[in-house]
């Protein structure tokens, strides 16, 4: 009896998926701002010691069309035993006019496949994305490419 316990446990730890605690990949979802509802790819990478890098990509939402293409970089911190995040802007790379950049102070889920959290900003107020494959590029941004996938 005590080894199949301990077997069930140690299959339990193995299938804890490694995402829970790591935020790096492509994210996708969307923002609440001045603007209104805002399409959104977030790209983590991760740095040494809890630190982060990130590209933070908008675009217009199907709900709302007007909304500009921009991109800037970000950076910031990951607490792994928490799963919180905080991710502050550091320049932009494709910036629409009467845009200012904003932060962002999320909490990673339990199962790793969802970020969501606050928008630190004028006007603004909560985020959700989701993980999704194919990250876009800082050139694509930079040339106004739209994330049609995004919509």
């Amino acid at each position: 009896m005590r080894h199949a316990a301990a077997a069930l446990l140690a299959a339990a730890l193995l299938a804890t998926p490694a995402a829970a605690q790591d935020p790096a990949g492509t994210w996708r979802g969307d923002y609440i701002c001045g603007q209104g509802n805002t399409a959104l790819a977030l790209t983590i990478e991760a740095r040494k010691e809890g630190g982060l890098s990130a590209l933070f990509h908008f675009e217009a939402a199907a709900d709302n069309p007007g909304v500009p293409t921009g991109c800037f970089e970000m950076q910031g911190r990951f607490t792994p035993t928490t799963g919180a995040m905080v991710l502050g802007p550091l320049h932009w790379l494709r910036r629409p006019a009467n845009y200012v950049m904003i932060g962002l102070d999320g909490q990673l889920s339990a199962d790793g496949a969802e970020i969501q959290g606050l928008v630190q900003g004028p006007g603004c107020s909560f985020f959700r994305v989701h993980r999704a494959p194919h990250a876009p590029s800082a050139d694509a941004c930079r040339a106004g490419a739209p994330l049609l996938s995004l919509r």
